[in-house]
């Protein structure tokens, strides 16, 4: 493993729709980044703004259920 990724800690990998993706590479060349810096960038504000929020599963409701509502 490179020096860089031990820096950067595990890696994790997903999927996106299409639409999503070519805005993720519209920023990143917009602000001469890579598009792993601004989806770490997303990652560590969305954590920032919910660290407090603790989500509960309602019942009978699936997480990804929950997403689409």
């Amino acid at each position: 493993m490179s020096g860089k990724a031990q820096k950067l800690g595990p890696r994790v990998t997903v999927s996106v729709k299409r639409g999503d993706y070519d805005a993720l590479n519209a920023i990143a060349d917009r602000d001469d980044v890579s598009v792993s810096w601004v989806v770490r960038k997303a990652i560590q504000d969305f954590l920032s703004r919910h660290r407090q929020v603790t989500y509960r599963k309602p019942e009978g409701k699936t997480l990804r259920a929950i997403d689409r509502a």
